[in-house]
């Protein structure tokens, strides 16, 4: 297969990191973290891998408010350490890590930070020390960047450090090969990042915007011919959100409207990209997201054959068996959990009505966003006996007292239960993110599990199809 990768013209990169992974035996490689003024947060450590930051799991600190991470490692590699219980993900203390490297850590924060005040690594080594100097550059010019009133200061912050890049790629010092030729691809790629992203002024669904000013057009247009025919982007934790983003300018720049550009299609994306392995891992973190069968036979079936690598296709062949159990049809999982009066109740209690499910917590805003309205939904049905409206809380069975109290203050009426986020329902459907919204039919198979949100008038409309599928079986 590595041949045909070749002769394709894909990843002079790739078949370098291979090589070093064919010769390579996993080494146990520790990070022990060291919190100063710990004041209950986990710490979080993210791998960068596949044009993305993935998050390796999290540690409590214990004794001597220190954890420690220990994990196998076949070949070097760039991490990020982070506090947990943010909003988003903050990528703003990197090591760079070897197999076999045993390193400390002292991480300092207060009350009211997101993330950490300061990390610092004892004995960094030089690509650590690199790296933490770009990104401190990096995202520095990304924070100005995310203010729309300095969008010319900020294009002025941008040309200044694509000069700093080009100083960093003449003086970077490093004995590993890989490093410097990683390190080059992963700056190029983060500087493209930052201007395709301004262009949507920063945000992720790209539905809040874009800068459309005549005079900044000029800095937009090498987008329009950016093209994906080599895989280096992928070095970089934003390597899949600079295609995104570019994408998404592309397909602006055609249609003209924001709402056209959303509109279009996964499959009609995918097709933009010139690189089979950055179209395979465009199609791996798009099939992450699907949480339906029916979507994953749009979007991820015809592009099976990108799942080319052994670990690819087991991620493939998984969440093809994880959602055949949650198509359309299928039974829907029976689950059994006690509401606010301590009592028992289950799905199957429900038989004979349409069932709409709501998972939230009373940690999450856009739950508490969306519960008014899932709330007035129901209020619209309250003349029929037939369907039901039932919330989910995932605050865990330890903040039960918390929890009823909570629902009381807020005046919930329809059936509310509790549950550990890892148990029950959440464990059945590998719930990830909430707010989270499912609805089963009078038979208690599934219409679907992973509905609109309330605020979208689609949830109504399935709402009001279920029961009218329903009343034709019925008459009939």
């Amino acid at each position: 297969m590595l041949q045909l990768i070749i002769q394709r013209g894909m990843l002079v990169i790739l078949f370098f990191q291979l090589a070093l992974i064919a010769n390579a035996t996993p080494k146990e490689t520790t990070i022990t973290c060291k919190v100063y003024n710990y004041t209950g947060s986990a710490v979080v450590l993210y791998k960068v891998e596949n044009g993305v930051a993935v998050n390796l799991g999290f540690r409590r600190p214990v004794t001597m408010d220190t954890c420690v991470f220990s994990l196998p490692i076949e070949k070097e590699g760039v991490y990020f350490i982070s506090r947990a219980g943010g909003h988003m993900a903050a990528y703003n203390y990197v090591i760079y890590l070897k197999p076999g490297d045993k390193k400390s850590v002292d991480l300092y924060t207060g009350k009211l930070s997101l993330d950490f005040d300061s990390c610092k690594i004892k004995s960094p080594n030089a690509e650590t020390v690199h790296l933490q100097n770009w990104t401190d550059l990096f995202n520095g010019v990304c924070k100005l960047g995310t203010n729309r009133t300095k969008r010319d200061v900020y294009i002025v912050a941008f040309n200044k450090l694509v000069e700093q890049a080009a100083v960093l790629k003449r003086t970077t010092a490093s004995s590993s090969r890989y490093f410097k030729q990683m390190f080059e691809m992963k700056m190029d790629t983060d500087i493209e990042y930052a201007r395709a992203a301004s262009f949507f002024h920063f945000g992720e669904r790209m539905n809040a915007g874009v800068d459309s000013s005549a005079e900044r057009r000029r800095f937009y247009e090498p987008l329009a011919k950016k093209q994906f025919c080599t895989a280096g982007l992928l070095q970089s934790e934003h390597g899949l959100s600079l295609l995104k983003y570019t994408l998404g300018y592309q397909l602006f720049q055609k249609y003209g409207e924001q709402q056209q550009m959303l509109a279009v299609s996964f499959p009609e994306k995918i097709k933009m990209i010139c690189n089979d392995t950055v179209r395979a891992m465009f199609a791996f973190d798009r099939m992450q997201q699907i949480t339906n069968y029916e979507q994953f036979k749009t979007d991820i079936l015809p592009f099976k054959k990108l799942f080319a690598t052994t670990a690819l296709n087991q991620a493939y062949q998984k969440k093809e068996d994880d959602l055949t159990v949650y198509a359309k049809g299928a039974p829907a999982y029976n689950f059994t959990l006690n509401d606010v009066k301590n009592q028992t109740v289950s799905l199957s209690d429900f038989k004979g009505k349409v069932v709409v499910v709501d998972v939230w917590a009373m940690w999450c805003a856009p739950c508490l966003a969306e519960k008014p309205i899932f709330l007035k939904v129901e209020e619209e049905f309250k003349s029929r006996d037939d369907v039901a409206f039932i919330g989910i809380s995932q605050d865990g069975l330890s903040r039960r007292g918390v929890w009823e109290k909570f629902v009381e203050k807020k005046g919930y009426k329809n059936v509310e239960l509790l549950s550990n986020y890892n148990e029950s329902i959440g464990e059945y459907y590998k719930i990830t993110g909430i707010p989270r919204f499912m609805i089963f039919d009078k038979e208690g198979k599934i219409v679907t599990v992973d509905a609109p949100r309330p605020s979208n008038p689609e949830f109504k409309k399935i709402i009001e199809q279920t029961l009218k599928i329903e009343e034709r079986v019925t008459n009939h």
